[in-house]
């Protein structure tokens, strides 16, 4: 694996750097906070201008067709401003399930409407929290007009504005798992806000017999097998992520410890505080690696699953205790709201519980890595 960057993707990187900096400061993250829809809208629109949303799409479907390493350091930088956009479930997972699926006008139409911008967001998760989609509660059966979709999904990102939803839900005629794309307006949807820690937009969504066409189910061949790369893509986007923003909270915490003084010298001269801040980069140079090596993996079709359940697993528990180190460097300032370090802390938990808690991801780790019987390792 080739660690240094090409001149290209450094180029990638310092252009969303600067975007982010320019556009997202944590004035503009602290007003989406009270929002309900929770999008900057014009900084949604910048990165839609300089081609984001279409960067993990193939050509042959409108987008940019670029790697998963050049995705994973545009989330990299998303990370470290906590910039909240729609890039992971609408461009890099729902894009992916829609360009999976056989051809059909509705897959792209939906599939065009994302290079431009649009969001489409997945619902998967439930109440129960069961790991397994061969256990979703979420179904439809089957009439003679299409099909009835019932069920509830929680923390489905950005519902309240994306133009539609790819529901997880079981077929009740073969009892297998498959996905439904259903637009925002269909009757019979019900959306709510759900609190929570990181104050991102994430939503309920109840669904009471709404009726659509057959078509809307998408034909996926190997579903299962596509639903698992697809959430390996996002374990990497999401370990990137993790990674821009413990490298940004070590940034603040080192120049704070410049600044504060205890006993006539900064507090950066204690061997307490300088070896939490060695130990640190340390684990945030070894999560940058991890997240790089699943990419590069990805990009020259070998089997990456593994190395990106390691990178989400490694990266979400560094990043919980970067934050956890920021907020004792800061003392009893860094707990509270009108400071930085919070907005990291409270967002390292959230991040490190969705999209695959430790628990699930160790035991993918042992099926992909141990198990005999998984052959594609």
């Amino acid at each position: 694996m080739e660690l240094d960057l090409s001149a290209e993707q450094l180029l990638l990187q310092d252009t969303v750097r600067q975007l982010c900096e320019n556009c997202f400061p944590f004035t503009a993250l602290r007003r989406i906070e009270t929002d309900p829809d929770g999008l900057d809208r014009a900084f949604w629109a910048q990165l839609c201008e300089i081609g984001v949303p279409s960067m993990p799409i193939a050509g042959e479907h409108g987008g940019l067709g670029m790697g998963m390493l050049e995705t994973a350091l545009v989330f990299e930088q998303l990370g470290r401003h906590l910039a909240t956009t729609p890039l992971l479930t609408s461009s890099l997972t729902a894009a992916s399930l829609l360009a999976s699926s056989k051809g059909t006008e509705r897959r792209d139409h939906w599939l065009a409407h994302i290079v431009q911008g649009g969001i489409v967001s997945v619902a998967s998760d439930e109440p129960n929290g069961l790991p397994n989609i061969a256990d979703s509660r979420t179904s439809f059966e089957r009439t003679s007009d299409g099909i009835r979709l019932s069920g509830v999904k929680h923390f489905v990102p950005f519902a309240s504005i994306a133009e539609g939803f790819l529901v997880l839900a079981l077929d009740t005629t073969s009892g297998e798992p498959a996905l439904v794309m259903i637009p925002r307006d269909a009757t019979g949807i019900t959306i709510r806000q759900q609190a929570n820690l990181a104050t991102e937009p994430y939503f309920q969504i109840e669904l009471a017999g709404v009726e659509r066409p057959a078509d809307d189910v998408l034909v996926i061949q190997d579903f299962q097998d596509h639903w698992r790369k697809t959430t390996a893509r996002a374990y990497i986007a999401t370990a990137a992520q993790a990674v821009g923003a413990a490298r940004h909270a070590h940034e603040i915490s080192l120049r704070y410890s410049k600044e504060r003084e205890a006993f006539g010298q900064p507090i950066g001269g204690f061997q307490a505080i300088a070896h939490y801040l060695a130990d640190g980069i340390v684990e945030i140079e070894g999560c940058q690696t991890l997240f790089h090596q699943a990419a590069w993996l990805h990009d020259e079709g070998l089997s990456f699953e593994a190395a990106a359940a390691m990178a989400k697993l490694q990266a979400g528990a560094m990043f919980r205790r970067i934050s956890t180190m920021a907020i004792q460097i800061h003392g009893g300032l860094g707990y509270t709201t009108e400071a930085d370090p919070q907005l990291f802390f409270r967002r390292a938990k959230q991040w490190q519980l969705l999209n695959g808690d430790d628990s699930f991801l160790e035991d993918e780790i042992a099926r992909l890595t141990i198990d005999t019987a998984v052959t594609d390792v």
